[in-house]
């Protein structure tokens, strides 16, 4: 316990009692907002899986059967496809940015989601600092975009992905 202790200390992990009742306060919805954000990344998946500027998208709900033991996976451990997906810009970087500059509802932030739609680009945000044949490795391309989507409607933050390929 000393151990814990100390390391509680120096780490900070002890919430205070404004956290906890906002951590409490927030649990209340949480259910809500996860069923209302995973439905609008479905509608937005789907969209663009069927724009013509979108080479791929990466999203639990668009696998298959025929995607073999990913989809026996993904039926086998998830209850929903969750709120992130991300997506490969015809192009590359340069028309991976311009789509980010272009968003006008979704924020750029490398944040994992909110109530609000963000967006990323991966190989120069979050993983900035990984080698480059490891991220194309992973599958982290230069022309990978990552959203999470919020709660918005979901008309709203398709229409603000289509505005913003139309700059691509």
């Amino acid at each position: 316990m000393t151990r814990l202790k100390t390391l509680r200390t120096f780490l900070g992990n002890m919430t205070g009692p404004w956290t906890g009742w906002l951590l409490l306060r927030s649990l209340e919805t949480l259910k809500v907002r996860m069923e209302q954000q995973a439905a609008n990344a479905v509608r937005v998946a789907d969209y663009l899986n069927a724009h013509p500027k979108v080479q791929k998208v990466h999203y639990l709900g668009l696998l298959t059967p025929e995607d073999g033991e990913q989809y026996a996976i993904y039926q086998r451990q998830y209850s929903s496809p969750g709120a992130m997906l991300s997506f490969d810009v015809k192009g590359g970087e340069a028309e991976a940015f311009r789509f980010l500059n272009a968003l006008k509802l979704i924020k750029l932030a490398v944040s994992l989601g909110s109530t609000e739609s963000l967006a990323e680009h991966p190989y120069t945000m979050t993983h900035a600092g990984v080698d480059p044949q490891h991220k194309h490795s992973l599958g982290l391309t230069e022309r990978l975009v990552r959203l999470s989507i919020g709660v918005e409607n979901s008309k709203d933050i398709i229409w603000d992905i289509e505005q913003a390929l139309e700059q691509v």
